[in-house]
């Protein structure tokens, strides 16, 4: 009995350790080139990239200032998705007055109708809605129905799927899973230092 208690423990240490080891590593876009997308707002009308990030030497194109952006890939299916907008909405707040820029990617409608369809996608709720009953509207929501700027990224069913991308268009972050309740002492760090470049 102590030896199984004991070997319970010992598993649970080390399954812990191999957890916090991986966390430590980047996800595989950071100190790449972020890719480019052009996507609708719920309101109809296109946010870029590059309005708001470019390479060192290039102009932005229709912004006015250059930005760190912090865009996170989300369903409504997705309960810490959720926790993590939530946390985001946060951040959003301290930042308001800065060269800061958040986006919230949905991917719901992309889930919904792929051919794979499960019944928690199918009967997602609508994004915009659901956001709203949250209280959580503040943020401005890309839509990637085809998934396409998901696939460019390399999100795939794993969410939500956060990534900081730098006013030079580095990718600065790529965490799948982020801790939630971490999230805001995490990024801002990051986010501070990004804004003095």
């Amino acid at each position: 009995m102590v030896r199984s208690i004991k070997y319970a423990v010992s598993m649970v240490f080390l399954m812990s350790i191999i957890f916090c080891s991986d966390k430590k590593e980047p996800g595989p876009l950071v100190g790449t080139t972020a890719k480019f997308w052009s996507l609708k707002t719920l309101d109809g009308t296109f946010e870029k990239l590059n309005k708001y990030s470019a390479p060192l030497g290039q102009k932005l194109r229709g912004g006015d200032e250059r930005k760190v952006i912090v865009m996170s890939f989300f369903a409504s299916w997705c309960q810490p998705c959720i926790k993590e907008i939530g946390e985001l909405h946060k951040l959003k707040e301290e930042y308001a007055d800065k060269p800061v820029q958040f986006f919230l990617i949905n991917l719901t409608e992309f889930f919904r109708h792929r051919q794979s369809d499960q019944k928690k996608y199918s009967e997602a709720p609508d994004a915009r809605e659901f956001l709203r009953k949250k209280g959580l509207t503040d943020i401005t929501v890309l839509q990637d129905p085809t998934g396409r700027t998901a696939r460019a990224y390399g999100v795939s069913d794993v969410l939500p799927r956060l990534f900081v991308i730098d006013k030079y268009k580095t990718v600065q972050m790529d965490e799948t899973g982020l801790c939630s309740s971490c999230l805001v002492d995490d990024l801002t760090p990051m986010i501070e230092e990004l804004i003095q470049e």
